[in-house]
């Protein structure tokens, strides 16, 4: 794939994908260049390169190691210009870009403008423009920013720039919240992948260890904070795209509800999905921006006129009881979590008991990963509409995508005209034989749904009778993934159910401490998940845990994830 992508004489998708990357790369001044001796091909963790690479200063590092929470009142009190801050980290996420290729739009002029008009404002008026002011944030690619493209990955959306009046909600929020919007990041093809990989781009590796991935579908994002190329980015979540590559890269972050924040104008491969629906959600180094973000897009009431879907609920200040309780779950019972990651899950249950916390065990009376639900749900659909989009260029299906491209040739093969116009949407009311999606199925899998919601409601409600606190469980301590980004269950079921979510990060790969047991595996899939685990291979790479809350719980689950936060650096360090 990348020897046809570089020869300008291949087929269509090919030269575009020759010429974006060109447009890229030509938006790095020279100057920010890693000088040809300090390119690091022999490290794997780069995480300190951006440090030791000379193209910043001492105080431009001191800048970009500082999170968005500190930075935003440092920038009120004129501790800081937003021209030098957002300077700082333009600098910074360029040198991210060439160190794990992380970008995927690159407007650090625009955004050097931009600053340098806000503290001109500042000056006279000496008045914020609001709660990040001067504060550079980056964006997921699918978030669309007047004059750039929002390809998602796919080289039919490629040179077409959105026009001022088409910009994505949450842009248009994050400028009227004083952010200086500078770089957009890379994504798989069309949002739907665990790993950030795709024909125009290509692959976004994982600043702890370069070999690995930096997970997705918001990988490009979680590279760049990683890196320190941005403090605060902004990523969304239909199956975990927020929290696995948050959890491979030790961030923090927060997949919220549907309809807390806007999702209005995003550039979305499933538009029109109803089943499960995405969300837009922060990303950091730091705990403290998840809320400063969350707080500062419900500030604007973007229920008003932002977005439909938006429910009315203002930002809740809620206190947290002394002594909480959370449960935990320590396998799905179809892939246990491979050995760092039930590491990190026992040492937090510890932490948090030391803290004076209670942890009970959860478990729930359903099949957890939701077999014949999700794919109805979703899938199916999702192979149509990608095939329709890269077929406008010719462009191949990715590796990884395998499954999808056999649903679209199980459907070309169908003799069965009236299986086809469904899953192109035509008749979706006619019974398939092709793998697709009916109307009537669709109604089936979503009473299945609530079915399932309904028992985990149930379920969480029931812990009150031993938790202790006279109250349920706080929140539930899960994996995010085994480690592994093949398999979403321990976060795609939280979209199902749309329960609100963190990630924390815990601790490191440990080749000593995280030795591959005897094992013997449940199922083909879990086998296989196993028997790919080499902690060798994996030394260094991040292990988060990641909390759930109740639907519409966000103020109340971020309270309690800094309490779980606050436990595992006292006692887990």
């Amino acid at each position: 794939m990348h020897s046809a992508a570089e020869d300008p004489a291949g087929p269509e998708w090919a030269k575009i994908a020759v010429q974006k990357r060109a447009q890229r790369d030509a938006a790095i001044p020279a100057d920010w260049h890693l000088p040809p001796g300090l390119i690091f091909e022999d490290r794997l963790n780069i995480t300190r390169a951006p440090i030791e690479s000379g193209i910043l200063s001492s105080r431009e590092i001191e800048i970009t190691e500082t999170d968005a929470a500190t930075l935003v009142p440092k920038l009120a009190a004129r501790e800081y210009t937003s021209y030098e801050v957002t300077l700082a980290f333009c600098k910074r996420a360029a040198i991210a870009q060439q160190l794990v290729n992380c970008l995927s739009e690159i407007f650090f002029d625009a955004a050097l403008e931009s600053a340098k008009e806000v503290d001109a404002d500042y000056r006279v008026s000496g008045v914020v423009r609001g709660p990040l002011h001067g504060l550079p944030v980056s964006l997921k690619d699918c978030f669309k920013v007047a004059g750039t493209d929002a390809t998602i990955g796919c080289t039919a959306f490629a040179n077409d720039p959105t026009l001022d009046s088409e910009e994505s909600e949450i842009t248009k929020i994050m400028r009227q919240s004083g952010a200086i919007l500078f770089c957009k990041t890379n994504v798989p093809l069309a949002l739907m992948s665990g790993e950030t990989f795709n024909a125009m781009y290509g692959y976004t590796s994982n600043p702890y260890n370069r070999d690995l991935s930096s997970g997705g579908s918001s990988g490009g994002e979680s590279a760049l904070l990683a890196l320190r190329g941005s403090p605060l980015g902004v990523g969304t979540d239909i199956g975990g795209s927020i929290r696995i590559p948050a959890s491979f890269c030790g961030l923090y972050s927060l997949k919220p509800s549907f309809g807390r924040f806007p999702t209005y104008g995003l550039r979305d491969a499933l538009e029109g999905l109803e089943a499960i629906r995405g969300v837009v959600g922060p990303m950091s180094t730091s705990l403290a921006d998840l809320e400063l973000w969350s707080r500062s897009v419900a500030q604007t009431e973007p229920w008003k006129s932002s977005d439909p879907d938006c429910l009315r609920m203002p930002w809740r200040d809620v206190k947290v009881p002394e002594k909480l309780c959370f449960g935990i779950l320590l396998d799905d019972g179809i892939v246990r979590p491979l050995p760092p990651v039930t590491r990190a899950l026992l040492q937090t249950k510890e932490a948090l008991e030391r803290a004076g916390h209670t942890v009970i065990e959860f478990h729930v009376d359903v099949p957890l990963h939701l077999d014949g639900i999700k794919p109805a749900l979703y899938q199916s659909a999702t192979a149509g509409a990608i095939n329709k989009i890269i077929s406008r260029t010719q462009e191949p299906w990715p590796r990884g995508y395998e499954g999808l491209a056999r649903l679209v040739e199980k459907g070309s093969s169908s003799s069965s005209s009236s299986s086809r116009r469904a899953c192109d949407g035509e008749r979706p009311d006619r019974p398939d034989d092709d793998g697709c999606t009916t109307v009537s199925q669709l109604w089936e899998a979503q009473a299945k749904r609530t079915v399932f919601a309904k028992r985990m409601l149930t379920a969480w409600a029931e812990t009150e009778r031993r938790t202790g606190t006279g109250r349920d469980m706080d929140a539930l301590l899960t994996p995010t993934t085994p480690h592994e980004f093949s398999y979403d269950s321990y976060t795609s079921m939280w979209n199902v159910l749309d329960y609100c979510a963190t990630t924390i990060p815990v601790t490191r790969v440990s080749p000593d401490k995280d030795a591959k047991p005897r094992y013997e595996p449940r199922s083909t899939l879990e086998a296989k998940i196993w028997q790919e685990y080499l902690p060798e291979s994996m030394t260094d790479c991040p292990v988060s845990v990641q909390l759930i809350g109740r639907r519409l719980s966000e103020e109340y689950l971020l309270k309690v994830t800094k309490e779980c936060d606050e436990a595992i650096k006292k006692y887990c360090q």
